[in-house]
Parts: C-alpha cells; sequence; structure tokens
C-alpha cells in the first residue's frame, strides 16, 4: 500500500496543481477528446491485408486469409472492423495496453483456422495479472460496468494464449503492462485541468474576479455575517448574475478588476493543451489550432502526423498481429500491414505528377494508377504494360530511337522500308 500505482489505480492522487488526475476527468479535456478523434478516425481508415512475402522484395495481398478477413469485413458479430482498429488504436495510445478476447474458429468449417474472432474488452475492466505455476500469464476482467439482462456478473480470467495483449512503452517495472499516459504524464495533464477549471469556474462566475466588501460596522454575530455572505453570493450567481442587487448595513462593494488579458488565460490554456499535444506528438492544425500555420507548413505537419504519430500505432498493432495471430507463419513469409497510401496523398496536380514520373521511368504501369486512384482497370492488354508512353519501345531500346531519330535531324517521320521503328 506504500506503492503510489496502487493508489493510482483506485482513482489517482492529488497534483502539485491540487488536481486529482483520474482517467475520467482526463478525458474530458478538448485536446485529449481532439487527439482521440484524430488517431482513432486516422487508423479506422487505412486498409489492413495479410501479405505474402516473394523473391526479390515481391509482396502478394491474401484478402482471404482469416487474419484479413477479421481487420476487413468481421472482427465478431457486434462489431465492425472500423470500430475494433479504432478502439484498438486508442486504448493503445492512451491507457498503453489493449486486450481483445482470442475466439476460436469453428474447427466443422471447410476453412477451419483457430483464430475464428476477437472480442474487444475495455482496459478499464482489468482486476489483475498474473503468472501461474506454470509460467503462463492469466488476465482477470471485471465484469462491464453496463448491467445485461441474463449476464453473468462475475471475473472472467483468459490465459496469455485466449487474449491478445497488446502493450506500448513505457511499461510498468515488471513488463507485464504498459503505464498509461495519465499515470506516467499526471502533473501535464493536471496543469491542463486546473487551467480549464480556472476559466470554466471565471465564467460561472459572471465573468468577474469578486471583490472585497467593505463594512461601516460590525455585524452582530457570526451567523449574521455568514447570512448576509450567502444572500449576496446568491443574488449573483446562476440565473441571478445579471440582475441588480441591494447592499444594506451600510456595505460598499469594491470589485476586483482583474481581466482574462492581464492574467493571460487564453495564452495558458493555448500552452497547457499544447503541452497534452505534444505527449502524442499530435500537430496543431488537427485540432483546428491554425495560430502558426500556413498552406506550406501544414501539408508538412500532415507528412510528420502520419510519419511520427500513426504510423509508430500501426507498427505496434502489426507486429501484435504478427505475434499472436498469424498462426499460419512458420516459415515467416507472412505478414500484416496497414496501407498508408490515403492518408500520404497528395493534391490532386502533385499526385498527376508523380504518376507521370512513374510511367516516364517505367516502374508504373496505367492499372497501377487506377488502382491507386480507386478506379477499374483497363481491360486492354496496355493496362499492365510499363513501356513509356511517350516512346515506341521499351527501356532498353530507348538509346537506339533516339539515335535513329537524331540521324534524320529529328523527324519522327517513317524509315526508307515505310515502317515506324
Amino acid at each position: 500500500m506504500s506503492d503510489p500505482q496502487y493508489w493510482a489505480d483506485f482513482g489517482g492522487r492529488m497534483s502539485l496543481a491540487g488536481v486529482e488526475v483520474t482517467d475520467s476527468n482526463v478525458s474530458q479535456l478538448g485536446a485529449v477528446q481532439a487527439v482521440r478523434h484524430g488517431l482513432s478516425s486516422a487508423m479506422k481508415s487505412l486498409p489492413a491485408s495479410v501479405y505474402r512475402r516473394g523473391a526479390n522484395g515481391a509482396r502478394e495481398a491474401l484478402p482471404d486469409h482469416p487474419v484479413t478477413r477479421l481487420f476487413a469485413a468481421n472482427p465478431n458479430a457486434r462489431q465492425t472492423p472500423a470500430e475494433l482498429v479504432g478502439e484498438l488504436a486508442w486504448n493503445v495510445s492512451y491507457y498503453r495496453n489493449s486486450y481483445c478476447a482470442i475466439l476460436p474458429g469453428d474447427p466443422r468449417a471447410l476453412e477451419y483456422y483457430a483464430v475464428g474472432g476477437l472480442e474487444w474488452l475495455h482496459p478499464r475492466r482489468l482486476a489483475m495479472v498474473e503468472r501461474g505455476i506454470d509460467g503462463r500469464l492469466y488476465y482477470t476482467f471485471n465484469p462491464p460496468a453496463t448491467i445485461v439482462q441474463g449476464a453473468q456478473l462475475k471475473q472472467t480470467t483468459y490465459r496469455d494464449d485466449e487474449l491478445w495483449h497488446i502493450r506500448s512503452n513505457p511499461l510498468r517495472e515488471d513488463g507485464l503492462l504498459g503505464e498509461p499516459i495519465f499515470h506516467s504524464a499526471r502533473h501535464v495533464f493536471a496543469r491542463a485541468i486546473a487551467v480549464h477549471d480556472y476559466g470554466d469556474i471565471w465564467f460561472k462566475n459572471n465573468g468577474q474576479s469578486g471583490g472585497t466588501l467593505e463594512h461601516p460596522g460590525v455585524f452582530k454575530d457570526k451567523a449574521d455575517r455568514n447570512e448576509f455572505l450567502e444572500n449576496w453570493r446568491a443574488a449573483g450567481t446562476g440565473m441571478n448574475r445579471h440582475k441588480d442587487r441591494l447592499l444594506t448595513h451600510g456595505v460598499k462593494y469594491n470589485p476586483i478588476k482583474v481581466t482574462n488579458s492581464e492574467a493571460q488565460l487564453l495564452e495558458t490554456e493555448d500552452a497547457a493543451d499544447t503541452a497534452v499535444f505534444g505527449l502524442w506528438s499530435y500537430p496543431l492544425h488537427r485540432a483546428s489550432r491554425l495560430k502558426r500555420a500556413t498552406n506550406n507548413n501544414v501539408e508538412q505537419q500532415s507528412l510528420d502526423f502520419v510519419v511520427g504519430c500513426v504510423a509508430p500505432l500501426a507498427i505496434e498493432i502489426e507486429q501484435g498481429v504478427e505475434r499472436d495471430l498469424l498462426l499460419d507463419n512458420e516459415n515467416g513469409d507472412l505478414f500484416f500491414e496497414f496501407n498508408f497510401f490515403g492518408l500520404l496523398r497528395g493534391d490532386l496536380l502533385n499526385r498527376y505528377r508523380a504518376y507521370l514520373i512513374g510511367r516516364q521511368g517505367e516502374w508504373l504501369s496505367a492499372n497501377d494508377i487506377l488502382r491507386f486512384e480507386n478506379m477499374s482497370p483497363r481491360t486492354d492488354p496496355g493496362g499492365n504494360e510499363y513501356k513509356n508512353p511517350l516512346t515506341k519501345d521499351s527501356a532498353g531500346d530507348a538509346q537506339g530511337v533516339d539515335d535513329k531519330a537524331g540521324s534524320n535531324g529529328g523527324s519522327s517521320s517513317p524509315n526508307e522500308d515505310g515502317n515506324d521503328d
């Protein structure tokens, strides 16, 4: 009980700012909600598939692999793939732990696979992790807070091969669990909560900072003084904040005039939110903080968002899939990957310029480009050709074409035999 982590698990400790930092009040911060929406929306929009490695860096997508279907069609009977991936992404980045019970496949099915589904478990439900005498880990989960009619309200224990658990850094000392971000960055969230609470109280108090009441005499007793103060405060708060008030007993009111500009409330709130965004390397423009944004640096920040914020999160999920769910990967030739092409796409003109470079460089075919643009491929044989469309021959004969063109003075007319080379 002397371990601070013990008390943190029961709701958090009081910070130096005088604010109790818990999962509940941290989640209410607007900056945290912006990060949650941005990360989960980006991750669940990414196509995902199992691939097979080939020779010379080739890869083959396996759309019919059971694990691909889990993340592209049907993870379980109640959730869509977008719902599952969105929750996994936020759980890994916020709680630094995500859990899914592994549902067994149907052995009577023609394409039997041991992993038949994934049942998402909220990290708040975890009650205990312990290592058994057999060396395996056992995870005990409390029943959900929402009571379903007829549900068994008892804890459920999973062995480590019955549970898909993804951990994220930093880990706790035992290495079994990741440390939630509201534990490791407690004081960052405490400052943000304290600043926003101050602003809320300021608005609740009619946008005023209070004042002093100057009494010419003395009250007859303490009860009389308290009654006067209570009546004064009740007459100037809530729905009465804009009504006239009557001063009795010859009392004079002296307001304390401290404006928000003098207190730098907006600047302080902005700095507190920026510190929260920094915990996830989350770019400010995605939370509509455009004070220092320009057309040029927003594009660069969008790239930074993918490379520094979303990609590490995707890698953790990908490696977790390969470790725990790809059960038919004895040869190590299978891997799971999210496709980031949609997030890295530029504007229309820049995309078409890049496609033109790829076509002229002969590493993109017309059908490759059409697939990138989610368009139907060409049905003619030329759709899969990689020849430069600006020449008549392949890259190996391009020099010969140039030489012949030069000998004819750059003319593109047919040769003497009447045929084009």
